[in-house]
Formats: C-alpha cells, sequence, structure tokens
C-alpha cells in the first residue's frame, strides 16, 4: 500500500511539474510576444521584431534539459502564446501611437502563424531538448538558427545589421552557457555548428517564401 501512495504522489508530482513548465512557456511567450509588439513601434528594436531570434532562444531555453514530449509541449505553447501576444499586442500599440485611428486584427494571418507555431513547436521541442545534456547537435542546430537568423536580416537590410548581430551574438552565448559544461561538449558543438548555419538558413527562410506566395 505504502508503494501504491508513493507512487501516486509521485505521478502527481511530476504532472504538477509539467503543468509548471507549460504555464512558463505560455508565460515566456506571452511576455516575448508583447515585447516583440512593442519593439516594432520604436525606431532602434523594430528590428528584432522582424526575426526569429528572440522565439528561438526562448524555445531552446525551455527545451534544455528535457523530455522530448515535455520539451515539444512547452514549445508549442509558448510560440502560439508569441503569435497572438505579438498581433494582439501590435493592435493595442497601435491604438496607443494612433488613437483614434482604425487597425483591423488580421485573423487569417494570425491563424497561419498558429499553424506555423505549432508545427515550428514540435520540430524546435524535439531538436532542442538534448540541449544540455548529450546532444551537442541539439545545441549546434539551436545555435546555427540563431546565426542563420541573424545572416538573414542584416544581409537584407544592413542597416539592421548591429542590433540584429548583437542579439544573435548575445543568444548564443545563452545557449552555450546552458548547454557546455567542458570542452569536449564545446568542440563536439562546433563541429556540427556549420551544417547547422547553411540547413538553419534554409528553414528561416521558408516564412518569406510563404509570405510571398500569399501575397
Amino acid at each position: 500500500m505504502n508503494g501504491l501512495h508513493t507512487e501516486g504522489r509521485l505521478g502527481h508530482t511530476i504532472s504538477a511539474a509539467v503543468w509548471a513548465r507549460w504555464g512558463i512557456a505560455v508565460l515566456a511567450g506571452t511576455l516575448t510576444g508583447g515585447a516583440a509588439a512593442w519593439a516594432y513601434y520604436d525606431a532602434v528594436y523594430r528590428r528584432l521584431s522582424h526575426t526569429f531570434g528572440l522565439w528561438i532562444l526562448t524555445v531552446a531555453l525551455l527545451s534544455a534539459r528535457q523530455p522530448r514530449i515535455s520539451a515539444i509541449g512547452a514549445s508549442c505553447l509558448a510560440l502560439l502564446a508569441a503569435v497572438v501576444a505579438f498581433y494582439v499586442g501590435k493592435k493595442l500599440m497601435y491604438g496607443i501611437r494612433y488613437p483614434g485611428m482604425p487597425y483591423e486584427l488580421n485573423t487569417t494571418q494570425l491563424t497561419e502563424w498558429g499553424v506555423l507555431a505549432v508545427i515550428a513547436g514540435i520540430a524546435l521541442g524535439a531538436a532542442f531538448a538534448g540541449i544540455g545534456t548529450t546532444g551537442h547537435r541539439s545545441t549546434a542546430a539551436a545555435i546555427g538558427l540563431l546565426a542563420a537568423d541573424a545572416y538573414r536580416r542584416a544581409s537584407s537590410y544592413p542597416s539592421d545589421g548591429v542590433v540584429v548581430i548583437s542579439f544573435g551574438v548575445l543568444a548564443v552565448v545563452a545557449v552555450l552557457a546552458v548547454a557546455i559544461r567542458t570542452p569536449r561538449q564545446l568542440l563536439q558543438t562546433a563541429a556540427w555548428t556549420l551544417p547547422a548555419i547553411a540547413l538553419g538558413y534554409l528553414l528561416i527562410s521558408a516564412p518569406d517564401l510563404l509570405e510571398s506566395l500569399r501575397r
């Protein structure tokens, strides 16, 4: 009987831990989405609202050292919350900056990005779950995506380079701080980083193609 009670308490604790992590994911997505909505109307930080770096970093940190299922769930929830917070936040910020001016929330665009958020959450959560354990390829994948995202924006809009590259460097440092514990891990990650950047660039460019097709 004591064994059954212990298993029940353990299961309850695990469930509570998962719900807590998913709650943190929703909060993280809401905060980053809201921050990006504010940045959209800011003269300096507007550049970051046109990149994916903030959310790549968020998902990487949420997924690090987590079981794959938990990482996928947290990633999907964070990205969905970010999409809603970004588009609703843009509407609110527009109303504050331009009182009385009409601004209609584009529900079609919101839905499309919501679907992409789930797809990206599944892929990135699964890919990043190994960060901080034995998954040097997971760490390289996160760094590759961050570098590719910064390069994509800076090469297309050189005036944005200082802001997006600075953020990219800080984000890479944050991922390495979570993931790397030994020189061996650093070398293993470095070996996979260049291929990850190349693949990351293809993935990062996919939403641009979708936008051009939608127009």
